[in-house]
């Protein structure tokens, strides 16, 4: 840029100039870019300051936002990732932020409730130590009904000299929960009303402790005699610790992590799903199937079941000798495994799959109980597939077993006419899909309040599943009762109670005891004014779900606008 040059001043205004410069000074040294008044049409200095100042500022403004503009054009301005590599970083960034703020929360959420013990069997006088710990309701402090046994080390080597029991007046600890939680809920696999909010839960109390979680803990015994609300308990980085689980306990699941040389007792000890206070139906521990042990990183842990004193069945887990190895990045520590009964014997397997790839939970699953699983689903198939073919003759329909298979002119000659033939599960699996789609884009329309178009897509998802094998194999592979109680539902929001009602009998007719489709029923007899014959439907629907407070209200209509009409009649 070029320099910017003026005459000097004449010598008459030099003095003007010290005088102003003196007073400057004095003033505390005011800006440069205070203007001075020219003489005789001189240059005026410190305007010109300002304006060059003004100029550069302006010229440094423009070429920043040229810089942005361009930046942004090329995508180099860190709205978008440069590369491949760069958006998996951030994606992986903001799902770390996201996983600590929600652990954030977990962690003051559960700080309200858990009661941590450490170093139990140390006291406060130097010199003194306990041998045996009982927790109990005095122990624990005000609203705590997690228990968290943490860094405690027994007084000798041998875990059976210090002890820890975690009383049976534990299970009398009073919890707060919503009322409805052990009743039937009201959202029904596959219904529009899914989702919706419900009126405020009623509370109710349970007892006993919600959740019990032991780390740390060396050379001891931990003897669990209390009601676990959960049925679970969490056990890592223990090392020499005997756990029993006695018979007023209610322990389902263990999970166990990073632990040595331990040994899980199960003495006369209830299964999960047994209720401890009914004598007569007395499951033990690994009589149900949800009955298990879940292990990663465990070595040289013994597993027994005692009845009566005696042991049952038992095992040693190890993860090295069960089989861990390295899969992707996970270390075989990090290898899980599941220990249960099996045909009366403790067994431990490898997880082959550890969750849901469908949004929803599912526990782990071992290699047998995949096979499992795909043989039943094999068995529901082939009673399918022999129930494939339909031959029509003289207007009406009979089965015949596809044993062999016949010709066209077989099939002439019989007088029969083949409607539908599957020659394979592909065919079967490629119907399935659609239904299922089309009846999920029919509940996302109906919760937009696209009545209409949900009525279009069940019509279409029901049309579909009419090419599916004859009607008593149909319900197993599709539940058309609930697509029609879903469009029952559409015809009543569009006031075609008529319609609503004829899809809302087909679904009753279909499955009896499915309450959804008996309420909408009741809901469009009252609509139509028929409030005699809507009194029954909906007193069956109350029978089915008796605690139903929606139910229970139309039920409450049905009766006084029928009482009302009564009373006109007889006026």
């Amino acid at each position: 840029m070029s320099s910017l040059s003026s005459p000097p001043p004449s010598p008459s205004n030099v003095d003007s100039q010290k005088e102003n410069t003196n007073s400057n000074t004095s003033k505390g040294n005011a800006s440069s870019t205070t203007s001075t008044k020219g003489i005789a049409g001189r240059i005026n200095y410190g305007e010109w300051d300002r304006v060059t100042s003004d100029l550069l500022n302006e010229t440094e403004q423009e070429e920043e936002h040229e810089k942005e503009q361009t930046a942004k054009a090329l995508g180099l301005d860190g709205k978008y990732a440069r590369s491949e590599a760069e958006a998996a970083e951030r994606i992986k960034a903001k799902q770390v932020k996201q996983a600590k703020k929600t652990l954030d929360k977990y962690k003051k959420r559960e700080s309200a409730v858990v009661q941590q013990f450490s170093n139990v069997f140390l006291t406060e006088n130097a010199g003194t130590e306990k041998k045996i710990v009982r927790v109990t309701r005095d122990t624990m402090e005000a609203g705590k009904r997690v228990l968290s046994l943490d860094g405690s080390t027994g007084l000798t080597a041998n875990a059976k000299d210090s002890t820890i029991i975690v009383t049976q007046d534990l299970s009398h600890l009073e919890c707060s929960m919503p009322a409805n939680t052990m009743q039937q809920p009201k959202s029904y696999e596959g219904d529009v009303d899914n989702g919706r909010p419900d009126e405020k839960p009623e509370m109710r109390k349970v007892f006993g402790l919600i959740k019990i979680f032991i780390a740390n803990m060396k050379n001891c015994t931990i003897v669990i005699r209390s009601k676990v609300i959960s049925g679970t308990i969490e056990m890592n980085h223990c090392d020499n610790v005997i756990v029993k689980v006695e018979k007023d306990a209610t322990v389902a699941t263990i999970q166990l992590d990073l632990c040595q040389n331990c040994h899980i007792q199960f003495c006369d000890a209830p299964s999960g799903k047994n209720n401890p206070h009914d004598a007569m139906k007395t499951l033990y521990w690994g009589e149900d199937t949800n009955d298990r042990i879940y292990h990663a990183g465990v070595s040289n842990t013994k597993i027994s079941l005692l009845r009566d004193g005696f042991v049952e069945a038992e095992t040693t887990i190890d993860y090295m000798k069960d089989g861990a190895t390295n899969v992707g990045n996970a270390s075989p520590e990090e290898y899980q495994f599941i220990t249960s009964v099996v045909d009366n014997e403790l067994q431990t397997e490898k997880v082959v799959r550890s969750g849901g790839t469908t949004g929803k939970t599912q526990r782990p699953m071992t290699e047998r109980e995949l096979e499992e699983e795909r043989v039943k689903r094999e068995k529901a198939v082939d009673m399918a597939m022999d129930k494939a073919i339909k031959f029509v003759e003289k207007g009406e329909a009979k089965m015949v077993e596809p044993k062999e298979e016949k010709t066209n002119k077989q099939t002439e000659e019989d007088g029969a006419v083949v409607e539908e033939i599957y020659t394979n599960q592909d065919e079967i699996d490629n119907i399935l899909q659609e239904c299922e789609e089309n009846k999920a884009r029919g509940n996302e329309a109906f919760g937009n309040g696209e009545y209409a178009q949900a009525v279009l897509l069940y019509t279409l998802a029901l049309d579909k599943a009419d090419e599916l094998p004859d009607d008593k194999s149909r319900s197993k592979l599709f539940p058309c009762h609930i697509v029609l109680s879903n469009r029952s539902a559409s015809f009543l929001k569009l006031g075609e109670h008529e319609k609503a009602l004829a899809d809302a009998t087909r679904a009753v007719k279909m499955e009896p005891t499915y309450v959804k489709a008996s309420f909408r029923k009741g809901l469009a007899l009252h609509a139509m004014g028929k409030y005699s014959e809507a009194l029954p439907v909906l007193a069956q629907a109350q029978k089915l779900e008796p605690k139903n407070k929606q139910i229970k209200q139309a039920l409450q209509f049905a009766e006084v606008r029928m009482n009302q009409e009564m009373r006109k009649r007889m006026e």
